[in-house]
């Protein structure tokens, strides 16, 4: 054979190149991270809200007091919301939906005057009102949803975030 026609890469280009990649995986990585947590957080948002939206219209539409609370084990409520919920009948406690966290450890705290969120018939939880809050390990506040006594779910504003994140500490 001739060494004309073959080609390689050379030690240098080599070492060069996986220099290059730890470099950019060095930055990468923690941002990635970042990104994998904060789509983690959105989506436990995003699951609690269409949870409670589902509970006030299913009151509604069935003439019927909804309760939603928070379960470990998608049996019975135990008031432990960063495992899952359940939505139930309130009268029956006949089981209609099941949300439960098996990957996302996220500590959801609820703040309210009970440990269940009850929907009466007319979408109003005159006992229940109260927020969801979710703060980072060091007491930032990420985000909070707020339930009214009308029913009505809500994302907190900046000003009520300021006021919460003093809590979270």
């Amino acid at each position: 054979m001739r060494n004309s026609l073959q080609r390689a890469t050379t030690l240098p280009e080599l070492l060069v190149t996986l220099a290059l990649l730890a470099l950019l995986s060095t930055y990468a990585v923690p941002g990635f991270a970042k990104w994998v947590t904060s789509n983690k957080q959105r989506m436990l948002r995003e699951k609690l809200f269409h949870s409670l939206q589902m509970a006030r219209t299913q009151a509604v539409l069935k003439s019927r007091s909804m309760e939603l609370c928070g379960s470990t084990d998608a049996l019975d409520c135990d008031g432990n919301w960063h495992k899952g919920w359940i939505l139930r009948v309130a009268a029956s406690k006949e089981i209609l939906a099941v949300e439960q966290l098996h990957q996302v450890d996220l500590p959801l705290r609820w703040k309210g005057s009970r440990d269940r969120i009850v929907f009466r018939d007319n979408g109003q939880t005159p006992l229940s009102n109260g927020r969801f809050i979710l703060c980072e390990d060091d007491g930032k506040l990420l985000w909070q949803l707020i339930i009214s006594r009308q029913g009505r779910i809500r994302q907190g504003t900046a000003r009520e975030n300021l006021d919460e994140a003093r809590r979270c500490i």
